[in-house]
């Protein structure tokens, strides 16, 4: 074997190495491409981008989302809406209802706030936990026309998880428009306020049930209950 590596010349050795490095670079790669939890809408590639596309095919509505977000970010745009609305109009809980649709709200076409709404509205009879969407959708000033104070206060009392993001949000805007709180509204956010306290105390576990884009800590409870008691009468 030594004699027959001599034997093929050193310009030959280099390119064998080469190629072998890059064949293990190559397998690496490849059996590395499987662990999606290193992986992102911003980095899909190789095997889980593969497994992501056929669960997407299959129906899983959070694949579905996560292809269409892939998608965007290669900019094919009009292949990304498909799999968006798709995954839009196939939400049966309040997990499959994703922040893009409040981002797109009223800005893409099939993103209107009337399709959102109901759709929000029809998953939310089986699944509670999409009262915080909707309560978002609600109070979503980007240029939604689903912007209601009134159907906001109503979802405050039906809300199921601690909502300290968007209850503060929902007082900003009822103190920049001067708008009246409901008494039974105002119960309902002293109720989540408490129930808040609790999650700072036990925080519930993840990937369950709707929540807040961040867990609630203590300066935020705060936060927000100075700023509902700056708003009682």
């Amino acid at each position: 074997m030594p004699r027959r590596w001599k034997r093929i010349g050193c310009g030959f050795q280099l390119l064998l190495i080469l190629a072998l490095l890059i064949g293990a670079y190559t397998a690496w790669w490849w059996i590395d491409s499987a662990r999606c939890d290193k992986q992102d809408e911003y980095s899909y590639h190789g095997i889980c981008l593969m497994r992501i596309q056929e669960r997407a095919e299959r129906g899983d509505n959070a694949a579905q989302w996560a292809y269409g977000s892939y998608l965007e970010t290669e900019r094919r745009e009009p292949e990304a809406r498909v799999w968006q609305l798709r995954a839009m109009h196939g939400a049966r809980d309040g997990l499959d209802l994703r922040g893009e649709m409040l981002g797109y709200c009223d800005r893409i076409p099939g993103f209107e706030a009337r399709t959102i709404e109901s759709i929000m509205l029809r998953v939310v009879e089986n699944s509670p936990d999409a009262h915080l969407r909707l309560l978002q959708l609600y109070t979503y000033p980007g240029g939604c026309s689903a912007f209601d104070l009134d159907k906001a206060s109503a979802q405050i009392p039906l809300l199921t998880q601690c909502a300290h993001l968007t209850l503060s949000d929902y007082l900003e805007h009822a103190q920049t428009r001067r708008y009246r709180i409901p008494r039974a509204t105002r119960e309902a956010i002293r109720t989540n306020i408490k129930l808040c306290e609790q999650e700072v105390a036990h925080p519930p576990p993840l990937g369950t049930t709707v929540r807040e884009f961040m867990p609630v800590r203590q300066q935020d409870l705060d936060a927000l209950s100075h700023a509902f008691a700056a708003l009682e009468p």
